[in-house]
């Protein structure tokens, strides 16, 4: 049993964990008019603005060239960004809210019955509450948009599979939430210097841009988008959410990748964050109550 100790606690303590799930949804929103909605409006800006950018880059494009094919690709551009952009805000908001949350509850900690394993586990789930919320707008926005405008931009019963992709999402998401948020109760700069890293993966993974505007340029680049796992999420996202997208796998990095390698590099990189997450988690417990 001792192998299994910290996800006995977890479940042990699961209705201890929801409460304060609810309690860190009603932190972030007391007070507030709009609720859980601000979850949704902020990606939403963000959105509007990566589209206004790209339309003064784009849309000057002429009958030919990179930006002409960028325009014609991505006719449904915010759908094609949405797919991207989403996913990483959940994923970003995961990982630097659980990075504090061990460092940041030490009135918690230091009640000798306190299950410290489920505070990571917190962070996620609150996070991934209002991912949910987010989905299920952005489908209601996609529905909408072929019923009244006939833009033909639903996927359909695909849509489904954004419940497999999150859960995926989560596994890839946990071992790290873990292996941070104990880094960081020792070393308190480890939440600026991940955000600062998440800000450049952004860039470096091909949400905002089709992936082969990049490696028709530069080949190599290529490998770089095939060993980077935000780059197989998102794929994943894009193949069953975003119509315009083609099934080639990653023929628009050079490279064909089947649908199933994309998953199975993912679980195994999760399983490889887990097993090194729990690991460093486990080590340091003891030493928590004297740091925090």
């Amino acid at each position: 049993m001792r192998g299994i100790r910290m996800e006995m606690e977890i479940i042990r303590h699961r209705r201890l964990l929801w409460e304060l799930v609810k309690r860190d949804l009603r932190l972030r929103y007391i007070g507030s008019i709009m609720g859980l909605f601000w979850s949704v409006i902020n990606p939403l800006i963000l959105l509007v603005i990566y589209i206004f950018i790209f339309s003064l880059i784009f849309g000057g494009a002429s009958s030919g060239g990179p930006a002409a094919d960028v325009k014609r690709t991505m006719a449904s551009f915010p759908v094609f960004l949405c797919c991207g952009v989403l996913p990483w805000n959940a994923l970003m908001e995961s990982l630097l809210a659980a990075t504090g949350i061990i460092s940041g509850s030490g009135g918690l900690i230091k009640k000798a019955v306190f299950p410290v394993a489920i505070l990571p586990m917190q962070a996620i789930v609150a996070s991934f509450v209002n991912f949910a919320i987010t989905l299920v707008l952005f489908g209601v926005f996609l529905l909408g948009a072929d019923v009244f405008f006939a833009t033909n931009v639903f996927p359909g019963l695909a849509f489904a599979m954004v419940v497999p992709l999150a859960v995926l999402q989560l596994i890839v998401l946990v071992g790290a939430c873990y292996f941070f948020a104990t880094v960081n109760v020792f070393f308190r700069d480890m939440a600026p210097i991940l955000n600062a890293m998440m800000m450049v993966m952004f860039w470096l993974t091909p949400m905002v841009y089709p992936a082969w505007l990049v490696t028709d340029q530069y080949p190599p680049v290529k490998y770089f988008y095939i060993v980077n796992p935000f780059a197989h999420l998102v794929r994943l996202y894009r193949e069953f959410l975003y119509r315009g997208h083609p099934p080639q796998g990653f023929g628009e990095f050079g490279v064909a990748c089947p649908i199933g390698v994309s998953v199975l590099y993912l679980l195994a990189i999760g399983a490889l964050a887990y097993i090194v997450g729990k690991y460093v988690f486990t080590r340091s417990q003891p030493h928590f109550v004297d740091e925090v």
